[in-house]
């Protein structure tokens, strides 16, 4: 965390349904993204937004070490305006987060720190896990899908 960059993408893989994608870093909040990074591999559920609506969202992912800025510092980007494949964050208490990473049309007005991206070849593959999941919570399919940040050597 001392400034050096810690790798130029990172994959987020859904096993289930045999799918990934690689996540690059934007030009704002570098040292988020290599934060994160520094914390993988992490492994949760995959949840979906209900409410604003398309995004990926990943709750109470655990960290290795705390995250050492305020967001309130940080940049940060309204959900309905951010492009798809745009990973948003935010912090909730001690070592835990949550994320969205955005796939089709949101609402939501609010702005998160935002500090990583999908990269454009793997857009397609996004939107189809995305479609995938929101089917799932909306009750057509019953699977749990697990999502899987992994750094690039793991």
């Amino acid at each position: 965390m001392g400034g050096v960059q810690v790798a130029e993408y990172f994959v987020m893989r859904w096993p289930e349904l045999d799918r990934q994608v690689q996540v690059k870093p934007i030009e704002q909040n570098r040292e988020v993204f290599d934060w994160f990074v520094e914390n993988l591999p992490i492994k949760a559920l995959q949840g979906h937004a209900v409410v604003s609506g398309y995004g990926l969202f990943s709750q109470n992912l655990g960290f290795k070490r705390m995250f050492p800025w305020r967001e309130k510092d940080l940049a940060k980007e309204a959900l309905s305006k951010m492009s798809d494949g745009r990973l948003a964050f935010f912090m909730t208490t001690g070592k835990v987060g949550n994320l969205v990473v955005k796939w089709g049309e949101m609402t939501e007005p609010l702005g998160y720190v935002t500090w990583g991206q999908v990269v454009q070849e793997d857009q397609a593959t996004l939107a189809e896990v995305g479609k995938k999941v929101w089917h799932i919570f909306k009750g057509i399919q019953k699977p749990l899908v697990h999502v899987e940040f992994l750094g690039v050597e793991d």
